[in-house]
């Protein structure tokens, strides 16, 4: 018997399996202290340079991975390696300032946490790297929107929808919820629904509007998890070529965004775009079969045709665009979508 596409799409041993991708990822970062910066970052008593909770933490990963792509560049990226030992003296991570606070809520899975960020504007190291970031990278400007914190409330709505994640994809989602540290909550007149950045990694931000019932939270958590783990990827592996500038790079238009600011697309993009609505239609075809409902069919059927476009126009430009990695990617995700049981009909946009 086939398997379920939300099976297949867990179990990819280079695409799919959580904890081969976060131990590669965390290797690359340790072996690039160890060759770059060995001393700005000593080796403790284990021989590492760098702890995997350390590395991992979201502001540390935004210098580690800004050192990387520096790296054709020793100076520039010794530097970057150097600045961000000198901050990470300054302070512990967003987690461990909130518990010091008596403020930390968290959500408990085998093996992992899940933080739930409860006060961005507490007045710790930490935090205030976190909401520059946030400023810099993800923000639509002062007065547009704002980080907002976890009450009690959303907390259990965070929890609600965790939970309502592992009943429906449970092999899927245990491996989507290793790439995320930390849920955060926006607010304000121009906040998105819901986004994610690879200048921030493992944190989804999501608008407080689209907290309010597990099952519109669990939708936004799976799209932007399923970001997380293409940007951890991308660190350690070739997806796209190495002279790929998303400035300078071919560009797609789906047919849903032709009168958007933003009608056309560059390949990274659009592959990632792609990444998430094959993993949303194997969601909305088995939240169709767990409990029905023409909006959740509708759901399905809108994500598998847009999976179904993006797919073949990225594919226009693999050669070009998609390093070795990059195009086994593609051509997995394109057969996992094409093959999945219990198709959904394409018979109206």
């Amino acid at each position: 018997m086939q398997e379920p596409a939300l099976v297949t799409l867990a179990r990819h041993p280079v695409f799919a399996v959580s904890d081969d991708i976060i131990g590669r990822l965390y290797e690359t970062y340790d072996f690039l202290l160890d060759c770059i910066a060995p001393d700005e970052w000593p080796a403790g008593p284990d021989e590492r340079r760098i702890p995997a909770e350390t590395a991992l933490e979201p502001t540390v990963r935004h210098g580690l991975d800004r050192a990387l792509r520096t790296l054709r560049d020793t100076p520039a990226c010794k530097a970057e390696l150097a600045a961000l030992a000198q901050r990470r003296r300054a302070g512990p991570s967003l987690a461990a300032e909130e518990e010091e606070a008596g403020i930390g809520q968290v959500v408990e899975l085998p093996g992992h946490r899940v933080h739930l960020l409860t006060d961005p504007a507490l007045p710790a190291p930490a935090h205030r790297e976190f909401a520059g970031l946030f400023r810099r990278h993800l923000s639509a400007g002062e007065g547009a929107d704002t980080l907002a914190g976890c009450t009690a409330e959303t907390a259990g709505t965070v929890r609600a929808a965790v939970d309502l994640m592992l009943a429906t994809a449970p092999d899927l989602c245990n491996g989507l919820l290793r790439h995320g540290r930390y849920v955060v909550a926006v607010d304000g007149p121009d906040a998105f629904d819901s986004a994610s950045t690879r200048e921030i990694p493992g944190a989804a931000f999501v608008a407080v509007r689209c907290m309010r019932t597990p099952e519109r939270l669990a939708e936004a958590l799976v799209h932007e998890f399923t970001h997380l783990r293409l940007y951890d990827l991308q660190a350690t592996r070739s997806i796209f070529a190495p002279d790929y500038d998303t400035d300078t790079a071919p560009t797609v238009a789906p047919e849903w965004h032709k009168d958007s600011p933003v009608p056309r697309w560059p390949v990274d993009r659009a592959l990632a775009a792609a990444h998430v609505y094959v993993h949303l239609t194997a969601w909305f075809e088995q939240r169709a079969l767990d409990s029905g409902g023409p909006q959740v069919r509708e759901s399905a059927v809108t994500s598998a045709l847009r999976a179904t476009s993006l797919l073949d126009k990225v594919a226009r430009h693999a050669g070009e665009c998609l390093g070795p990695a990059g195009r086994t990617f593609l051509r997995w995700l394109t057969q996992v979508h094409h093959d999945r049981p219990g198709r959904t009909s394409h018979a109206h946009p």
